[in-house]
C-alpha cells in the first residue's frame, strides 16, 4: 500500500456531511481522481483530444511531479513515432470490452490489443 495515499486527521474535519474525528486514519482513493462529472464531460470516456483537461495524473500544488514535463515529452515522442509508423493503428477489439486490472489504488488496462496494419 502506498503511504502517500494515507493521511491522519490532525483535527476534526467535515467532508461531504461526514465528520472525520482528529486522529482518524483516512485512505485517499486515487481511483476517483479525474472522474468528477462536474469537472470532466463524460469522465469515463477515454478522449485523448479532450480540451481544458485539468487532470490530477501528475499531482497538484506542492505535490506536483517533478518528472511530469519529461513524462509528457516521452509520451509525445513515443505516440507520435508509433502513429507515424503505423497510421492505421486501431484497437483490435471494441473498447468497451477491454478488461481492467483489479486494484485498490490505481486503475489500468490488463492489456490493449491493437492492429497495426
Amino acid at each position: 500500500m502506498k503511504t502517500s495515499t494515507i493521511r491522519m486527521a490532525t483535527e476534526p474535519v467535515e467532508f461531504d456531511g461526514v465528520t472525520v474525528p482528529a486522529g482518524a486514519v483516512v485512505m485517499i482513493s486515487l481511483l476517483s481522481a479525474n472522474h468528477d462529472p462536474a469537472a470532466f464531460a463524460d469522465p469515463e470516456r477515454f478522449d485523448p483530444a479532450r480540451t481544458d483537461n485539468q487532470h490530477l495524473a501528475f499531482g497538484h500544488g506542492i505535490h506536483y511531479c517533478l518528472g511530469a514535463p519529461l513524462a509528457r515529452l516521452e509520451g509525445q515522442i513515443a505516440f507520435t513515432g508509433l502513429l507515424e509508423r503505423f497510421p492505421k493503428l486501431r484497437a483490435a477489439q471494441p473498447l468497451d470490452e477491454l478488461a481492467w486490472r483489479p486494484g485498490a489504488l490505481l486503475r489500468g488496462l490488463d492489456r490493449l490489443p491493437v492492429m497495426l496494419h
